[in-house]
């Protein structure tokens, strides 16, 4: 039997990068839950913050943001960067975590993060105590380290994104791969004649 539980903001799981906004010279890191892709035409992001937020202030002052993925290894910085105020402390000092500028954006890139996204502020929806900033994404970065054989893709097992689930207030990493995409569902479709 399945329970009501009411509204809700939790979707299980949620990926949880650090998103960087400000310059080289001043920048602050958040890390993110609440962010998913937007939108594919363009490649869009979507992301809800705090309006009290450093580094939302950082993101609109410059109209730009970057996305970095880090590994499960990085899940101690990451939840730093989530639960103490840009305004008080210095989260690289404390981290030690290092910027690289960005190709195409004011923001910089985190360098340990092996999966990078810059992004421009296309629109920005109040939405209570929160700000839903969509950021078209102008160019990505990837290790090496972590691409498929083909060199084409990122290989998510390799790049070992950390995941934050919801309710139970927990980090996790991703499990094995289970089937091929726009494949295994073919099982349900008659044969073809």
């Amino acid at each position: 039997m399945k329970l009501n539980l009411g509204p809700t903001d939790r979707m299980y799981p949620m990926p949880c990068p650090l998103v960087v906004g400000g310059t080289m010279e001043a920048a602050d890191a958040l890390a993110v839950a609440w962010i998913g892709t937007a939108g594919g035409t363009p490649p869009s992001i979507g992301m809800a913050l705090r309006k009290t937020r450093r580094t939302l202030e950082l993101i609109r002052e410059n109209g730009d943001f970057t996305v970095n993925i880090g590994p499960t290894s990085r899940a101690a910085e990451i939840d730093l960067c989530g639960i103490v105020s840009g305004h008080n402390v210095d989260k690289w000092e404390l981290t030690g975590l290092t910027l690289e500028p960005s190709r195409s954006v004011s923001a910089p890139i985190i360098a340990q993060f092996p999966y990078n996204l810059e992004c421009r502020v296309t629109n920005e929806v109040e939405l209570g105590e929160y700000v839903f900033v969509i950021g078209e994404v102008i160019e990505s970065h990837a290790e090496e380290s972590i691409l498929s054989q083909d060199g084409k893709t990122v290989d998510v097992g390799l790049l070992d994104p950390l995941m934050y689930i919801p309710g139970s207030r927990e980090y996790r990493g991703i499990g094995p791969k289970l089937a091929d995409a726009y494949s295994i569902g073919k099982q349900f479709l008659p044969p073809k004649e």
